[in-house]
């Protein structure tokens, strides 16, 4: 499991990654962030991601900028490797309206949800894995968190 101070990545269930974000980030920091991102996209391996950002702290312009930039120049291998993007977000109106304002300025090329916890964010993720023929996969996930993972969701 690579980590980095501020975020770890959870491949234990791939294709299923589980990428935790706690406090902020200093731009070493998050430069091996986009590093460690960068070598699962180049895995060339369809996969869904669950991004905990349940206790993010602030990110600045430059680094948001930052990531704008990495996500373009990695454009190509996300769109043939990502299945989906489950953003798990609190309900603190200032993040929740920063991250929907940034996806309709610059919505993404993959499917994504934004929820308030890991339930349905697991459950939204294993059902793209079983859209995308995943099923084994998609069943491990699901037996894995159990009642965490609902096989229907409503969000």
């Amino acid at each position: 499991m690579p980590a980095t101070r501020f975020c770890s990545f959870d491949d234990s269930h791939w294709p299923l990654l589980i990428l935790r974000v706690v406090g902020e980030a200093s731009k070493q920091q998050f430069e091996e962030y986009l590093e460690a991102s960068a070598s699962y996209f180049h895995r060339g391996e369809p996969h869904v991601i669950v991004s905990d950002l349940l206790h993010i702290g602030m990110v600045s312009a430059e680094l948001r900028r930052r990531q704008a930039e990495w996500t373009a120049r990695h454009e190509g291998i996300i769109r043939e490797t990502l299945l989906g993007n489950a953003f798990v977000i609190s309900n603190a109106p200032f993040f929740r309206l920063g991250l929907n304002l940034l996806f309709h300025l610059n919505p993404p090329s993959w499917p994504y949800v934004v929820v308030s916890s890991m339930e349905p964010a697991l459950a939204w993720a294993a059902g793209r894995l079983e859209e995308a023929g995943l099923r084994e996969p998609a069943a491990r996930v699901r037996r894995h968190f159990g009642a965490a993972c609902p096989l229907q969701v409503s969000e």
